[in-house]
């Protein structure tokens, strides 16, 4: 049951204040920050070690295949959000929701408000579906690990369409977003038992959990809710045939499971009608669960949640990171508006002639991209939208006889219907698969022509041109960022190019009406440039071939620290009796309480800062409170199978250690005594201690391999902070920020500086480290630097200081220790902070030993 809420306090919001926003969204934000600012009070063990794991202070983790992973911010804001809505604040209704947290007595609700449900607006290409899988985990771990009936055990993810699906099949099918991704820490994963089934599995064997994905037309014939273009089918995919039998087996899997299921909704813009038979199953599962005690929550995500008619956000929209944002951060391709002067329509009803100047100058364009993207292997597509079938079987015609080598035969590939109206069958799954398989290296597509009106679904990485040939109006009900959307996605995501990708849109002044209310809708004002004039320009970052001399080799070293897979025997041989603390207070208000003090802190005192970290049932027996403490321990120390190594050495110290003497744990009393917050804390406390120390080995360095700075791959590159250098390998020293290119034009200068280099990511230096909780991270090193006298110099410039920079100091120091010994090269590591740097004012490397 929802309980009641004091409203947060207001803010002033510009999203608010000019009604682009959902009207909860602003309040919400506010709460959330205020809750994670006090840190994240309320939460279940299981969560605070999730949100850990994620979100660590440096950001980095090491994902499949050993890469360098991270999760955007707005990613870790979505999750949080959630997570305070369903877990801190309990709120399970619309209803409560909007009491909660909005202002308005004009909201409408829902009809049916009978179980929690949540909508993500997240931008176009933003990565919904990490943040889906983090859904999954945080809500399956907590049912399982702490044993919640009303978090999930059980998931069905639906999707509009067959190509969404697919989509999602590729992330999810076998579990592999959960094995490539960090999603579950090491001492959760004794928990996970998941099983993933797709569209026509059957049951496998008993799971503690299972997460079904379909498309929602494996449910019931959509052709009541169908409100997408026949065209739509064509790409997307059509809809298959489902019975009876079908229906009824697949809902009943997830009845029979008896346990809470949360349904999400992916590219979810038209779950708003109520009417929908898609919404009328899911409350139809919500009600035969409910029936025997459980039921659903569900998440809707989406680009674009607006209900149809009025343009409004979602009511039950809670999270907002909109396609201006994500502009802004780089999340997404840069829309800009090609300005075509003195280029217009024909008179003429042949589309090709009529629009001949707009398909040249778009040619002309992708022609651009295609030279400057070839030193990095990328294949720019162009996408011409037409109006009429017709138009673009002549457009397309016309493309491949005036530009053959281009766009002849699979070059070009054209999605539409037939001349009648309906879809065209021929070769409809030869398109439909080659729309898929744009992107891939192996795809010949370098150009698209459609009559489409593409929405959420089909994300093409490679669209770098869209010349726009048809009107768009009202009628349509296609929103701006629906259409442009599909050509936003990064075709660089995740490769740490410090490069602002774009997307030019070429069209005619019907056309560029919808690029004008995208600027509208979103708040935003799009760069513009002028065809044949300002031409196309990506900096190139690139090893010099004529720099040889100022090339530098680094070592490739094995790595030096390793968590033990097994404390079995440090654990064994734990002497608690060593263990330091003051008796535990045998119950409020004695004397052992007035006098206890542990690190500095009395037990009220220790009380308040511990209350939030701390959340048990009520014991019922000493083993329930032994267990609990040795689960913790096991959890924090990242080694859950030593769960039963760990609970006899925990009743040994509570019976032996803790009291000051040695006491029988069974009765009220002493349940109650070591049960306390002060107990909970103290006793982790001095275990996690003991077994951090112990639990990352070290190995004994060996010189794998070495690698010149000259075999990084070419990248592209946007930011201001860079300039020619001599001194370096590459065509440009190419900085994060503005202190990193004043060091860098420092190095320059400095005559006792050989050579050096701003280390770029695409060389893929790393060096691992263990962090104050002992888990092991990775930071990629600033710069690199060869001094006259030939010794080789690793730097950091810092800026600020994080808790962990004494910990990759002390790694960075290591590995030049061990480099030095492995090789005929001398190393010695130097940290560069800012404030020292601007007032040293250094002209000579050697300036800089005041930081040794």
């Amino acid at each position: 049951m929802a309980r009641r809420k004091k409203k947060p306090a207001a803010q002033t919001d510009l999203l608010e204040a000019r009604g682009t926003t959902a009207p909860a969204v602003p309040l919400i934000r506010e709460a959330v920050a205020s809750w994670k600012a006090q840190g994240y009070r309320g939460i279940s063990d299981t969560t605070r070690t999730l949100l850990t794991w994620w979100f660590p202070p440096d950001g980095h983790r090491r994902g499949g295949g050993g890469r360098v992973f991270r999760y955007h911010p707005f990613q870790q804001d979505a999750i949080e959000t959630l997570i305070y809505l369903y877990e801190v604040e309990e709120v399970r209704r619309q209803k409560t929701l909007l009491e909660t947290f909005v202002r308005r007595p004009d909201i409408q609700l829902l009809q049916h408000d009978d179980f929690a449900r949540y909508c993500l607006k997240m931008a176009t290409g933003s990565g919904k579906t990490k943040v889906i899988a983090l859904a999954v985990a945080w809500q399956y771990l907590n049912a399982v690990a702490e044993g919640q009936e009303d978090f999930a055990r059980t998931f069905l993810v639906l999707a509009p369409n067959v190509i969404v699906y697919e989509r999602l099949r590729a992330d999810f099918g076998n579990g592999m977003i959960f094995r490539t991704d960090p999603i579950i820490p090491p001492e959760l994963k004794v928990y996970w038992d998941l099983d993933v089934y797709l569209r026509g599995d059957g049951e496998g064997a008993s799971s503690s959990g299972a997460l079904y994905l379909t498309n929602i037309q494996q449910l019931h014939d959509r052709s009541d809710d169908d409100d997408e273009p026949d065209p739509m089918t064509a790409v997307l995919g059509p809809k298959p045939p489902t019975s009876a039998e079908q229906t009824v087996g697949f809902v009943d899997r997830i009845v029979a499971r008896g346990s809470t299921c949360l349904v999400v909704n992916d590219e979810a813009h038209h779950t708003h009608d109520e009417k929908l038979k898609w919404n009328e199953i899911i409350r139809g599962l919500h009600d035969r669960l409910a029936a025997n005690g459980a039921g659903i929550a569900e998440l809707d995500v989406t680009a674009t949640p607006r209900y149809g008619k009025r343009g409004e956000l979602f009511t039950w929209t809670v999270f907002d990171y909109p396609l201006k944002q994500a502009i802004i951060d780089g999340i997404v391709k840069r829309p800009m508006k090609g300005i075509t002067v003195g280029i217009g329509e024909a008179q003429s009803n042949v589309a090709s002639t009529r629009y001949k100047a707009y398909l040249t100058a778009g040619v002309e364009r992708w022609r651009e991209y295609r030279d400057q993207l070839q030193p990095f292997g990328k294949r720019p597509v162009l996408f011409v939208m037409m109006n009429e079938t017709a138009d673009a079987d002549d457009v397309a015609e016309f493309l491949r006889s005036r530009y053959p080598k281009e766009f002849a035969a699979d070059r070009l590939l054209v999605i539409h219907t037939n001349r009648s109206g309906d879809i065209a069958r021929d070769g409809e799954e030869e398109a439909r698969r080659a729309a898929r398989e744009v992107d891939l290296d192996t795809s010949p597509v370098n150009a698209i022509v459609s009559v489409l009106m593409l929405r959420e679904g089909w994300d093409v990485q490679s669209v770098t041109v869209i010349v726009g040939l048809r009107p768009y109006s009202s009628k349509a009900n296609i929103l701006p960022e629906q259409t442009l959307g599909r050509g936003l996605r990064l075709m660089f995501r995740g490769e740490g190019t410090g490069y602002q990708e774009r997307v030019d849109v070429i069209g005619t002044r019907k056309f560029m009406e919808l690029v004008d209310q995208l600027e509208k809708d979103e708040e935003l004002k799009l760069e513009k440039f002028e065809l044949g004039k300002d031409h196309l320009v990506i900096r190139t970052i690139s090893p010099e071939s004529g720099r040889s001399d100022k090339d530098i080799e680094i070592p490739t070293l094995s790595p030096i620290l390793v968590r033990k897979k097994t404390l079995a025997e440090e654990i064994a041989s734990l002497d608690v009796s060593t263990f330091i603390c003051p008796p535990f207070p045998m119950k409020e208000g004695s004397e052992e309480a007035k006098k206890f003090r542990y690190e500095g802190y009395d037990v009220i005192t220790m009380e308040k800062l511990i209350e939030r970290e701390y959340r048990m049932p009520e014991p019922q027996t000493a083993q329930e409170v032994i267990s609990y403490y040795a689960k913790r321990i096991a959890q924090d120390v990242k080694l859950p199978s030593q769960f039963a190594a760990l609970a006899p050495k925990v009743r040994d110290f509570l019976a032996t250690k803790a009291f000051g003497k040695r006491v029988e744990l069974e009765g009220p009393q002493m349940i109650q005594a070591i049960s306390s917050n002060v107990a909970r804390f103290v006793t982790v406390d001095l275990f996690v201690k003991a077994l951090r120390a112990v639990v990352v080995e070290d190995q004994v360095p060996k010189l794998l391999a070495t690698r010149r700075l000259s075999q990084t791959p070419p990248y592209p590159y946007s930011r201001p902070n860079s300039f020619v250098a001599s001194k370096t390998i590459f065509s440009l020293a190419a900085c994060d920020n503005e202190f990193e290119e004043r060091f860098a034009r420092f190095l320059q200068d400095a005559r006792d500086v050989a050579a050096f280099a701003k280390l770029p990511s695409q060389f893929g230096f790393v060096i691992e480290y263990t962090d104050s909780a002992a888990s092991l991270r990775y930071y990629e090193p600033d710069f690199v630097a060869v001094l006259a006298d030939g010794s080789h110099r690793l730097i950091e410039t810092k800026g600020r200081e994080d808790p962990d920079v004494a910990h990759k100091d002390r790694a960075a120091r290591l590995w030049c220790e061990n480099a030095t010994q492995l090789t005929s090269q001398r190393w010695r590591y130097l940290k560069v902070p800012q404030v020292g740097f601007d007032r040293l004012q250094p002209t000579a490397f050697a300036d800089l030993s005041v930081f040794d």
